[in-house]
C-alpha cells in the first residue's frame, strides 16, 4: 500500500489558500493544521487529512477549540487512525464528508513501462486513438492568470454539466498561486489548436494532487481525456513526484455524496491505480444539546 506521510490539505500552501478565501489558520505544536471560521461568536473548525493523531495531538486540538469557543470540530482522519481514540475523546462518526472519502493513488516511482502495463486494454486503445487524432498536450508550471482563465471556461462547463460544485475563478486562481511552481496546468488541444480539456495539479513534497479538471463539449466526443491523463502521469513523474492522487472515486459508504461519480471513477480505474478508502469523518460538538440535535436532524457538515 502506498503510504502518504502528509496529505496536501495539511501543507502550508493549502493553509495559505484557505486563508486567502476567508479561513483563519492555526498549526498545533504537534504539527496539525486546523482551519476555522467565526459564526455568531462561535468557531467552526475543520481538520482535513492530518497525520495519525495521538492522545497529545487530540489534547492540543481540544485546547485550541475551547480557546476559540468552538461549536463543532469536523475531523477527516487518514488511514491508520485509531478511531477508538477519537470516540473516547468525544468525537462522533459523521456521514457527510467535506473532502473525498475515497481516492486513487498512482505510484509514480514505477517505470514508464510498468505504468503503461497497468493501463487497461480499452484505456490504451483510447490513448492511441487520441494520438491518431492529432492531440497536442501542453504543460504550464505556475500557470498565468490568462492560462487559468482559458482553462476555467471548460472547467465551468463541466461542473454545470455534471452537477459538481463550480469553484469561483477567484478561488481557482488563488489555489494555483498559493502553490506557485508546485502548480501544474496540463491542457489538451485538438489538431486545430483549440483547447479541449485541461487538468490542474498541485504538488506537496512527493505527492501531487489532481485538483480540478474539465472537458469542453466538443472534447467529449473524442478520447482526448485519456491522452491528457496519460501524458500528465509521465510529466508529473519526470518532475520528481512519487505519488499522484487522482482525488476521488465512488464510495458506497456515502451514496449521496458520491452519487454522480460513477463515470469518472470508471475512467480513472482504467489507469490501474490503488484505491484508498479513508475512515469516516468525525464531529465533536461543544454541547450535549448539539449532540442531541445531531441525532434528530442531519446537518450538512
Amino acid at each position: 500500500m502506498i503510504e502518504i506521510i502528509q496529505d496536501i490539505r495539511q501543507s502550508d500552501n493549502w493553509g495559505k489558500y484557505l486563508n486567502s478565501i476567508g479561513w483563519d489558520i492555526f498549526r498545533t505544536p504537534g504539527g496539525v493544521l486546523m482551519a476555522y471560521k467565526k459564526m455568531l461568536g462561535r468557531s467552526f473548525i475543520k481538520i482535513q487529512k492530518p497525520k495519525v493523531l495521538s492522545e497529545e495531538d487530540i489534547k492540543e486540538i481540544d485546547e485550541f477549540a475551547k480557546k476559540k469557543k468552538y461549536f463543532l470540530v469536523k475531523l477527516e482522519p487518514m488511514p491508520g487512525q485509531d478511531e477508538t481514540l477519537l470516540s473516547k475523546s468525544g468525537f462522533l462518526k459523521s456521514y457527510t464528508p467535506l473532502s473525498v472519502p475515497s481516492t486513487m493513488y498512482i505510484d509514480l516511482t514505477k517505470s514508464e513501462a510498468d505504468l503503461w502495463n497497468n493501463v487497461s486494454h480499452s484505456g490504451k486503445y483510447s490513448i492511441h486513438r487520441a494520438e491518431r487524432e492529432g492531440v497536442q498536450i501542453r504543460y504550464y508550471e505556475n500557470p498565468t492568470e490568462e492560462a487559468l482563465s482559458s482553462f476555467y471556461e471548460i472547467f465551468a462547463q463541466t461542473a454545470v454539466r455534471q452537477k459538481f460544485y463550480k469553484l469561483p475563478f477567484s478561488e481557482v486562481l488563488s489555489r494555483s498561486k498559493s502553490f506557485g511552481r508546485k502548480s501544474h496546468l496540463v491542457n489538451a488541444y485538438n489538431n486545430k489548436g483549440e483547447l479541449m480539456s485541461g487538468k490542474l495539479f498541485l504538488g506537496h513534497n512527493d505527492l501531487v494532487l489532481y485538483s480540478i479538471g474539465g472537458t469542453a463539449d466538443a472534447g467529449r466526443k473524442t478520447k482526448i481525456g485519456y491522452e491528457l491523463l496519460w501524458k500528465a502521469v509521465i510529466y508529473l513523474k519526470s518532475t520528481g513526484y512519487k505519488t499522484l492522487d487522482l482525488e476521488g472515486v465512488d464510495d458506497s459508504r456515502f451514496p449521496f455524496f458520491t452519487s454522480h461519480w460513477a463515470g469518472f471513477t470508471h475512467f480513472k480505474e482504467k489507469f490501474g491505480g490503488e484505491i484508498v478508502r479513508f475512515p469516516h469523518p468525525y464531529i465533536k460538538y461543544s454541547s450535549k444539546l448539539l449532540v442531541a440535535l445531531s441525532k434528530i436532524i442531519t446537518l450538512p457538515i
